[in-house]
């Protein structure tokens, strides 16, 4: 099933640059605020964003989420902040590479449990319509605390506005799925 989403995900990206040509290229500069469900066992909200640094298409990026347990005391919270580049394709797509560090609490009644690590990503973002931008990324996350994983991502964004848009992903490797739903404003 997992290999089933993979190959689905790498076909829609395969499609991205042949998508109905868009008047702009997708925004590095944005924020937005989420709520997000992992697995069906843990929800929560995000609050994640972008900066473009000038011309040069190197942007930061930075997030925090946290998620609580269903039924559960324990807690998760997640910070990260990195770098990434956009490599344009073409007047409406960019590949893009990204590298961040991550820091998580898992809470615990009596306690908590650091953990520091590395997010890597390579993707490709695209704007299908006027309207409608895509996403597919595929990511490895690493660290002293925690063993090697590889993840894909699949998401889109629906622009309400020029700034205003409705954002969602679900990111899924062999042990989870995540989905997140949002609000972003790009600038």
């Amino acid at each position: 099933m997992k290999r089933t989403k993979l190959a689905i995900a790498l076909a829609f990206a395969a499609t991205l640059p042949f998508a109905v040509q868009a008047q702009e290229s997708p925004s590095n500069t944005w924020v937005q605020g989420s709520y997000v469900n992992a697995d069906g066992d843990a929800e929560g909200h995000a609050v994640r964003g972008s900066f473009e640094f000038g011309e040069s298409n190197v942007y930061g990026l930075a997030g925090v989420t946290r998620l609580e347990l269903d039924n559960s005391p324990v807690k998760l919270d997640g910070r990260e902040l990195g770098l990434g580049y956009a490599l344009p394709l073409s007047d409406r797509s960019d590949l893009f590479a990204e590298a961040a560090y991550l820091d998580t609490e898992v809470a615990v009644p009596g306690g908590a449990i650091d953990g520091n690590g590395y997010r890597t990503s390579i993707g490709l973002r695209s704007g299908l319509t006027d309207r409608l931008e895509g996403l597919v990324k595929a990511n490895y996350v690493d660290g002293d605390d925690f063993d090697g994983n590889f993840s894909g991502t699949v998401g889109g964004l629906v622009k309400l506005t020029p700034t205003w848009g409705i954002t969602g992903d679900v990111t899924f490797d062999d042990d989870a799925e995540t989905y997140q739903v949002g609000l972003r404003a790009s600038f």
